[in-house]
């Protein structure tokens, strides 16, 4: 199939029976992911992997209208309204908004289903991000079908789990609204950095906790990594990964895709 964006992959170096689907941050790019020493790190010890890195479509972005510094669009997954970054409950009504998420939404969906007509199942298939990256993946990964602009679209994907590096909630009572049934069954591991100013560890794990009621939260505890709802873990960095949160991403890949055979 015609997948709607452009993206990079390192491919297995064994027979492949597994894929991640890994969205960059604001103003990155999917080579810039891909070349990073710690993801390279992970596919070699992971060989059965299959890693695809999508770029986003440019964007306007809200919060940079009028500043003279910076370009008025960028690669991006959904706008930015304001900065810095909050969460407000004024945004869950704003259309447009919306609709833009929504947009991102289908086009991972189109990445998962390549996937999924290759012969990968779904529950072999994980799908994470990092900054909005993380915060879309959230939202594609647990969210429901009113997160996609059809009719006939399915209640969500039961994937094998997804990933939220230094992400958060862009919508919180509607998110909560349009979780999938498979929401609570899906592994996830959500990492932060206590120095991260960009996205800041109380705007992140408020959006954790906010979903508490709905799916199992868990903080720091490394022995349930990998099980059913999101572990929550934090890290002494700013808005980048630390090597020790890549070593836990390592593990939780390798429990929730495991090497098969």
């Amino acid at each position: 199939m015609s997948l709607p964006l452009t993206f990079v992959t390192i491919t297995p170096k064994t027979k492949h029976t597994a894929t991640v689907i890994f969205a960059h941050g604001l103003g990155d790019s999917g080579l810039e992911f891909s070349n990073n020493k710690e993801m390279r790190m992970i596919a070699s010890q992971l060989p059965h992997i299959k890693w695809v890195f999508p770029n986003a479509p440019e964007r306007s972005i809200t919060a940079w209208k009028g500043d003279t510094r910076r370009r008025t669009s960028t690669r991006g997954w959904l706008d930015v309204l304001r900065e810095p970054l909050i969460y407000s409950p004024e945004h869950d009504d704003i259309k447009e908004y919306d609709e833009g998420i929504i947009q991102s939404v289908m086009h991972l969906d189109a990445f998962i289903q390549s996937e999924i007509n290759s012969g990968i199942s779904e529950g072999r298939i994980v799908l994470g991000g990092f900054g909005q990256g993380g915060a879309i993946s959230l939202i594609t990964g647990l969210g429901g079908s009113q997160w996609r602009d059809t009719s006939d679209a399915k209640d969500g994907w039961k994937l094998g789990g997804v990933i939220c590096l230094g992400g958060w909630l862009p919508m919180r009572e509607k998110y909560k609204k349009r979780l999938s049934m498979h929401a609570s069954t899906i592994p996830v591991f959500w990492g932060h950095g206590v120095q991260n100013e960009s996205v800041t560890w109380g705007l992140s794990w408020e959006s954790a906790k906010f979903i508490g009621d709905k799916l199992e939260v868990r903080y720091g505890q490394y022995t349930k990594v990998g099980e059913p709802g999101v572990s929550f873990m934090s890290y002494g960095v700013a808005h980048w990964m630390a090597e020790s949160e890549m070593e836990d991403l390592r593990l939780f890949l390798k429990k929730v895709l495991p090497l098969e055979g």
